[in-house]
Order: C-alpha cells, then sequence, then structure tokens
C-alpha cells in the first residue's frame, strides 16, 4: 500500500488575494501586536500622509455631518486656527470663543476625527455639562463623518458613546460629567463643549479633575464656547489669560462684536432674523450672537413697549359678560397685594381691570376686601380662572372655591416664572395685548428687570422700594388666558 504524504501549504498561499482582504489581514496582525507595540513607544498611523498635515485631512477625508456627500470646505477662520496650531506649534490649550451657529462643533469634530485617526494612540474625551450634550452633537458628528468616509469606517468601530480605532487602539468616549469619573483618566485629548455652562460646583471640580497625560507628546485641551452670563468662573479666567496674548502652551481664539461671526454662512439676514425672533431679549441676542460678555440683569421692557400697546378706545371694566381670567399675587405684610384681570378676542388679549392693595404700618392686609372683589368680578364676568401662589392664599382660595370661582394653583417654581414672564414679555413685544391708560400698570412694568438662569430667565423687581406686584398678577392673568385651549367666541367688536 502506496504511504500517503500531508499536502505542504506553500508561504505564498496564506497571502491575501485581494486589495481589500490584504488590508484586512494587515490590520489584523497590527490589532494582535497592539499591547507589545505600545509598551515601545511604536506607533502606526492609519493614514501616514496626513500625520502633520490636518488643512489636507479635513478638506479631503471629512464630510459635512448635515450634508450626503459634501466635502468639507474650510473657513477662513478653521485655516488659521489650524495653521497656527499644528503644524510648526502645538499648543496644549486651544481656546475657540465665536458666537452660536458658528461651526465650532463641526470645528472640534475635525480635530477629534484627526487625533483618532491620524495622530499617536491615547484616550480622546468629549465632555459637557452634561453627557446627553457631548453625546448627541458633537459625538454624532464624528460618527456622521466617519461613517461617510470608507476608510475611516474600515478602520473603526463605532458604539453608542464610544469609538475605537482598531489599527492603533486609540478610543474616543463621552465623559459623563460626574467630577469622580474623570479621575485617574490617561487623557490625549479633552474636548469641552460650552465651558460657560460650567456653573457648578461639581462641574467646575469635574473640570479641575481633568488632566492630560505627560506621557504624550502633542496632548490638547480644546475648548470651544460662546460667552458666559457673568463675569466669574473658569471661562472668564480664561478669557482674562487670553489678554496677555498667545503663548507655545495656550492658544486663543476669541471673537467678540462685529467680528464674532467669523463663517461665511453666518449673514446678515440671520442675525437680523433672530433679533427679531420671538422672546430674543437684547442681552441675550448680544451674548448669543455676538459672543459678549453680559449682565444677568436688564430692564423687562421699555417704556415706549408699554406705550405702543396702549388702546386709547379700551374702556377699563367692559359693560357686558365676557370671560375673564385673573391673576392675583398676594404680598406678605408689608407688601402689596395686586389683581389683574384680563379677557382675550381670537387674536389678542386685553386689559379688563386691576387693584392694588397698599397696607399701613399700623394695619395688615385683610383678605375681606380682596375676597369681596373677586365674587364681585365673579357676578359681573365669566370667571374662568383665578391663578394664584398657594403658598400666600391658602385660606383665601378655600374661600372663594365655596363661592364657585375656580382657583388655579400656580406655584412660584422656576419652571412657572419662567413661563408667565415669556409669555407676558411676548405678548408686548408682538402688541398681541391692549391696555387702557394707568400709570400704575406702566411703573409696575417699567420697574421690572430680568433675571437668566440655566433654564431661562424670569421678571423681578430692580429695588427693593419698587414695587412690581402688579405686573406679577398681569403675567399670571395672561399665561392663564394662553394656555386656555378654548376659544373665547368674542370678536375685538364685542368689547370695544
Amino acid at each position: 500500500m502506496a504511504k500517503k504524504y500531508k499536502k505542504i501549504r506553500t508561504k505564498s498561499s496564506y497571502w491575501a488575494k485581494t486589495k481589500k482582504s490584504k488590508a484586512n489581514q494587515v490590520n489584523k496582525g497590527l490589532n494582535k501586536r497592539w499591547k507589545e507595540r505600545s509598551k515601545t513607544g511604536e506607533t502606526s498611523l492609519s493614514i501616514p500622509k496626513y500625520q502633520n498635515d490636518i488643512i489636507q485631512f479635513a478638506e479631503k477625508e471629512i464630510y459635512l455631518p448635515e450634508k450626503t456627500e459634501q466635502l468639507i470646505t474650510l473657513e477662513a477662520w478653521e485655516r488659521e486656527v489650524f495653521t497656527d496650531c499644528f503644524y510648526k506649534n502645538r499648543p496644549r490649550l486651544l481656546l475657540v470663543s465665536l458666537a452660536k451657529k458658528n461651526g465650532k462643533s463641526t470645528f472640534s469634530a475635525m480635530v477629534l476625527s484627526w487625533f483618532l485617526t491620524c495622530q499617536e494612540p491615547g484616550e480622546l474625551y468629549i465632555c459637557s455639562n452634561s453627557k446627553d450634550q457631548s453625546n448627541f452633537i458633537t459625538y454624532r458628528k464624528i460618527v456622521s463623518m466617519i461613517r461617510k468616509n470608507p476608510e475611516l469606517n474600515s478602520m473603526c468601530e463605532i458604539y453608542a458613546d464610544v469609538i475605537k480605532n482598531i489599527n492603533t487602539g486609540s478610543i474616543l468616549r463621552c465623559l459623563s460629567s460626574s467630577f469622580r469619573s474623570s479621575a485617574g483618566l490617561n487623557c490625549l485629548l479633552i474636548c469641552i463643549d460650552e465651558l460657560s455652562s460650567f456653573d457648578t460646583d461639581s462641574l467646575k471640580w469635574f473640570f479641575d479633575e481633568l488632566q492630560l497625560s505627560p506621557t504624550y507628546k502633542y496632548p490638547l485641551i480644546l475648548i470651544t464656547s460662546t460667552a458666559g452670563r457673568s463675569e466669574e468662573g473658569i471661562l472668564w479666567d480664561l478669557i482674562k489669560k487670553s489678554k496677555k496674548g498667545n503663548t507655545k502652551e495656550s492658544y486663543f481664539y476669541i471673537k467678540q462684536g462685529e467680528e464674532a461671526n467669523p463663517s461665511s454662512f453666518v449673514t446678515k439676514e440671520y442675525l437680523d432674523s433672530q433679533e427679531r425672533m420671538p422672546g430674543m431679549r437684547p442681552n441675550l441676542f448680544k451674548r448669543l450672537h455676538k459672543n459678549l460678555w453680559i449682565s444677568e440683569e436688564e430692564s423687562f421692557i421699555t417704556d415706549e413697549d408699554y406705550r405702543a400697546c396702549i388702546n386709547y378706545k379700551l374702556k377699563r371694566r367692559p359693560n357686558i359678560k365676557i370671560p375673564i381670567w385673573v391673576g392675583l399675587d398676594v404680598g406678605c405684610v408689608s407688601d402689596y397685594t395686586a389683581v389683574y384681570g384680563v379677557g382675550k378676542t381670537d387674536n389678542k388679549i386685553f386689559s379688563v381691570d386691576h387693584k392694588v392693595y397698599m397696607p399701613t404700618k399700623t394695619e395688615e392686609f385683610q383678605f375681606d376686601d380682596l375676597k369681596r372683589y373677586l365674587v364681585e368680578l365673579s357676578k359681573t364676568y365669566d370667571l374662568r380662572g383665578v391663578y394664584f401662589d398657594p403658598w400666600q392664599a391658602k385660606n383665601l382660595a378655600q374661600d372663594l372655591r365655596k363661592e364657585n370661582i375656580n382657583m388655579v394653583e400656580l406655584p412660584p417654581t422656576q419652571e412657572n416664572c419662567i413661563a408667565f414672564s415669556q409669555c407676558l414679555f411676548n405678548l408686548i413685544k408682538s402688541q398681541g395685548i391692549d391696555f387702557y391708560r394707568s400709570e400704575e400698570i406702566r411703573l409696575s412694568l417699567i420697574h421690572c428687570k430680568v433675571i437668566y438662569s440655566g433654564r431661562g430667565w424670569r421678571i423681578t423687581k430692580k429695588t427693593g422700594t419698587k414695587k412690581i406686584d402688579l405686573a406679577v398678577a398681569l403675567a399670571m392673568s395672561c399665561y392663564g388666558a394662553s394656555i386656555t385651549p378654548e376659544e373665547s367666541g368674542m370678536t375685538d367688536q364685542d368689547w370695544k
């Protein structure tokens, strides 16, 4: 019987036959050797020709996230920053502060993509005041850029909030704003979006814990942000530091005022439309679209705004049983108590009546007079609801409900205060409300100022001696009328 010999494969038979399969074969080998290679500092750049040329990388490999198949065309300001920071000089801190909608997130996404695919292997982190913000803005842009480029897509594994370069082992991750999670990281690049919103102690601690690793050749902290609401905080400290000029370690690109919108796609028509947008206050426009640091306080409306809403034909307390909504702001001890009633037509809200109760130095305010007035309103008009603060008028509300008056609780939470403040402002700015002539109403509105917070703004009084109780009651009544889904069934002629 003939002896059988085992067939021996030649070395070349193990080689890949096609270009794609050869690339996969090489990638698998590099990935397997990564642990050993990383110990020696050796690196294998996935796109070597772009290692020192971020401009060519951006314009030849990066597609616009918002477009189907359109390569990036760098703006002049992006080209300037790239040239200053990623060629001869490599700073460790890069701060870009521009107005909103100038492409700061896209700029960050380009830098992160370049570091992920063309720079030394390492850990890259996207940070913001919340993990959702970093995940759904900058991170999603990076995912879109990678998936639109087959070469980049083949070298990366993409997960919900992590991208891994399978060639080099580099990892890009969205980092939670919990300061404890930022300790002990080996950061090559830290990207922070909207540093102006890092205004709580926990976020400041989170920022303090973020440190670049000394083992990398070119580590970087990249910060993009619009101006903040007050001249304090981490970003403001960096803005003051920028006054000394750029150094080898720090690079600042800050544009404000007329220079705050360097991107070609931010046109004058766009800025004009934003300035006219309902709810866009002057100081808010300056911060968002002029990148100017603003005070937290400003006047609620001007005297001209109020006078533009005066209807000289409007009668106070019309002799017709119409639907009305009432706002009630009850004062404590020495404070005023104000009542304001409004009606509405199909397209406008109008003043019906108001009353202010002023306590004396010797006597506190008695609720009996207020109760009689509200009962009288309910008999004269179709009173749909009295919107009030339940913490100050709980007993009064119980008595009035016995009179079949609909008492609607509107607690003075931040959310409610922002809602009715914004409602009144929009009505006045759009001239969607009519006032009868009253110096009392005018002064109450003029004495209001605006306080900004992270969720929006609300009205408060300018000084302790200036009373705005009537303006608050007006805002509450307008809010009640605005959120009522039913139609009033009236026309303009019914109440004139």
